[in-house]
């Protein structure tokens, strides 16, 4: 045992030196906690909270590093496949280990700056559940399941089986947050069968993860972990009860789930995390960005100036986004414009990501006087002292034209949203429907509408946009009036 323990010290600082290289930096622990195992049989349970802000982890290279230790010495560092974000939180499930074998544990990440990981952690597994139990009495649970899942409640269920009197042991369900700490308990009643509990009070647009527990003779003994999801709030404007990823971001559109197309990443500030630049859907299939979600105010104005600095989105990197070229005859347009966000270099720097450049035409769209250019003009005018909402898009009538591998949009949008005021100091979540107004501006993709002024026969109803898109908008402001718009609210 003296030698395992002085293998799995070294262990726990080997893994630094072993990948150090000269093109990757595998520092950053402090942007971690250590991770946090589950062990269940040979099957372990990873999880690992860490400091960066939501979507940095998204779409990126990031997960656990695992290494086996026994008298023999420490065998070579594996990843753990199919490790998953939930915002901040890393997690993972290992299965198919050595029996009763300590193991050592990293969480690590490839960002543009290199690899970072955690500090390590060691756990060790049990006795494998697949191979004769030496203790028949022993508790044996199904997989957990949860069920009639809304914004605030779920029923949790799970199979139990345990041929001892119900009087010497408990059971209860524990649940938490995929970004706390701390399990709360619902106690159930003992006995073997299929148990359940009902939870309420739930936040919503929110990831949990559970299991069942239960408490024998001073052992704890608990079932796989699972998790499901709440939908977002009664009246939070998606019919079909999607989910936005942050619900507290009045801006975003409700996700839609197209494997190996649609892909999703939401940046922070690069020079304040705690505030959100922009978010963006992007379609991998067309190469092309469908859309950018921000928030518009004065705050994200400043000195810094246009960087020009092209690159690939380093969250959506896999996919290559697409450089069009000015030879193709479009060039590169900004879905949120790069004098929306000079408040810093590094602001203005990711706004220059691939994944917010779409195709567009220069001449009598988007130059000087183009009716795009002039649009982005306009809207310019609208902002506020409350923010307005804006969500830009693209939009293919037909998909008969691509350049470098792009599929050119025949139209482009700008959703808004704001406070009918501007200035009431009130967030637009908690404003009334008579307080707020929304409209959708969108515009055929082509050079004949130079000089052409944003117009009344532009607008249409968010409404009328969502039946064109697919998307639904504004889903997390309760009472946006999608369904109208008086063009006069917008000086038209």
């Amino acid at each position: 045992m003296k030698r395992i323990f002085t293998l799995l010290m070294v262990g726990l600082t080997a893994f630094f030196v072993s990948c150090d290289s000269g093109d990757s930096d595998t520092g950053g622990s402090e942007w971690f906690s250590t991770p946090e195992s589950t062990v269940v049989g040979t099957t372990v349970e990873l999880r690992c909270a860490t400091k960066f802000g939501p979507g940095v982890l998204t779409g990126s290279n990031a997960g656990f590093l695992y290494a086996v230790v026994s008298d023999e010495g420490m065998g070579a560092f594996e990843t753990v496949p199919a490790s998953s974000v939930d915002g901040s939180t890393l997690s993972a499930t290992l299965s198919g280990l050595q029996e009763e074998t300590f193991y050592v544990v990293y969480a690590y990440a490839d960002l543009g700056t290199g690899r970072m990981q955690s500090a390590g952690s060691a756990f060790r597994t049990e006795q494998s559940a697949t191979l004769p139990d030496p203790d028949p009495e022993r508790p044996t649970f199904g997989t957990p399941s949860a069920l009639n899942v809304t914004a605030s409640a779920a029923t949790l269920s799970c199979g139990f089986t345990f041929e001892r009197p119900t009087s010497e042991y408990t059971l209860r369900f524990e649940y938490r947050k995929s970004s706390e700490q701390s399990y709360t308990q619902k106690s159930v009643a003992s006995g073997s069968g299929t148990k359940t509990v009902t939870l309420t009070g739930l936040s919503a647009s929110t990831t949990y993860e559970f299991r069942l527990c239960a408490e024998w003779e001073g052992e704890s003994y608990a079932s796989a972990t699972e998790r499901f999801t709440t939908s977002v709030s009664q009246g939070g404007g998606d019919p079909t009860g999607g989910l936005t990823k942050y619900p507290g971001w009045a801006e975003l559109p409700v996700e839609v789930n197209k494997p190996g197309d649609y892909y999703y990443a939401y940046h922070m500030r690069a020079d304040a995390g705690k505030i959100r630049n922009f978010s963006v859907c992007y379609s991998k299939e067309y190469e092309c960005p469908v859309w950018v979600a921000a928030p518009m105010h004065s705050s994200y104005k400043g000195k810094s100036g246009r960087n020009d600095a092209y690159k690939q989105d380093p969250v959506l990197a896999g996919l290559g986004c697409s450089q069009i070229e000015k030879r193709t005859g479009y060039t590169r347009g900004h879905l949120l414009g790069s004098s929306d966000r000079t408040v810093s270099v590094a602001t203005n720097q990711q706004v220059f990501y691939l994944s917010n450049i779409a195709p567009q035409l220069q001449s009598g769209f988007n130059e000087g006087q183009g009716v795009w250019n002039n649009l982005e003009e306009y809207v310019d005018g609208l902002w506020c002292a409350d923010t307005l909402y804006q969500v830009v898009g693209c939009y293919w009538e037909n998909t008969n034209t691509k350049a470098s591998g792009t599929v050119i949009p025949t139209h482009y949008y700008k959703a808004l949203l704001r406070t009918k005021k501007g200035n009431t100091g009130k967030w637009v979540v908690n404003c009334s429907r008579d307080e707020l107004e929304c409209v959708a501006f969108i515009v055929r993709h082509n050079s004949s509408q130079k000089y052409t002024d944003p117009n009344e026969s532009m607008m249409i109803s968010i409404e009328k946009l969502e039946e064109m898109t697919g998307f639904t908008f504004f889903a997390n402001v309760p009472n946006a009036p999608k369904d109208t718009y008086n063009p006069s609210d917008w000086g038209l």
